[in-house]
């Protein structure tokens, strides 16, 4: 599995986790207590990491498939098993909780802990990773409305099942996004505006990622309510100029994938 961890990380057994958690948010707790809630989030890894023995900032955890490399750091390794996700934002949102538990799998983590340093008080949760890599990549796929399109190549289908089933399911988007548009010929090939028409008048553009001039490739990972998204999808391809949308649906066990055409 192309997933390059960092050197020495361990799972944690249940009560070295508790205990490695509660001295970190001992220390976490300090630290707002006398920095308050304006620092960045740098400052506060720092403070934090500097208080603790065995800590570690900015440690770069790796995913790959071929040619593409994307690295990504935890904010905050203790103990060489418990990973902090530490933010300085207005609140914690579900973007943080997919970006730590996006972490958590690739390392195949079980726990982790997302802290947020600028509010009055500490915000805190865990994030807890149940599924196994095995999990996630025992999928089906559903193609039977899917028609090929073969560019730069290769078959997009064929390629994105062969990462699929080596990263698995349930992964950030962008993460399988980004490695599409990197085997279409890059961002700056892929991402094109396109006008979009109301009663045969332009009101303005809209970026896509485009597979062809006239095809654009869509990525979404919902569980529920596909028929309402693909209404959507249909109605949106109304007011374009493109004659076709190529969309792949990532759920836990499921990858559908289905052409759209004018």
């Amino acid at each position: 599995m192309p997933i390059h961890l960092p050197k020495g990380l361990r799972r944690l057994n249940d009560d070295d986790y508790k205990q490695t958690v509660y001295e970190v948010m001992r220390v976490i707790f300090a630290v707002h207590n006398e920095m308050g809630g304006l620092f960045d989030e740098p400052v506060y890894q720092q403070a934090t990491a500097q208080r603790l023995a065995h800590a570690k900032v900015e440690v770069a955890l790796g995913v790959s498939f071929e040619s593409f490399l994307k690295t990504y750091f935890l904010d905050l390794l203790v103990s060489d098993g418990a990973v902090f996700e530490l933010k300085a934002a207005d609140s914690v949102n579900d973007r943080n909780r997919s970006q730590t538990l996006n972490y958590l799998l690739l390392a195949e983590l079980p726990h982790g802990k997302l802290v947020n340093f600028r509010q009055g008080s500490v915000e805190h949760e865990f994030v807890n990773a149940p599924l196994t890599r095995a999990d996630r990549t025992a999928f089906l796929v559903e193609h039977k409305e899917y028609e090929e399109m073969r560019t730069a190549g290769f078959s997009l289908r064929d390629l994105f099942v062969t990462i699929l089933r080596d990263w698995g399911t349930c992964l950030d988007l962008a993460l399988y996004e980004e490695a599409l548009i990197h085997f279409l010929g890059g961002q700056q090939k892929v991402a094109q505006p396109v006008e979009i028409c109301v009663g045969g008048r332009k009101v303005g553009q809209q970026r896509l990622n485009l597979i062809t001039p006239d095809v654009s490739l869509c990525l979404t990972a919902i569980n529920d309510g596909h028929d309402h998204y693909e209404r959507e999808l249909r109605r949106f391809l109304k007011h374009t100029n493109l004659k076709g949308i190529q969309w792949v649906n990532v759920a836990r066990r499921l990858v559908t994938f289905k052409s759209l055409r004018v």
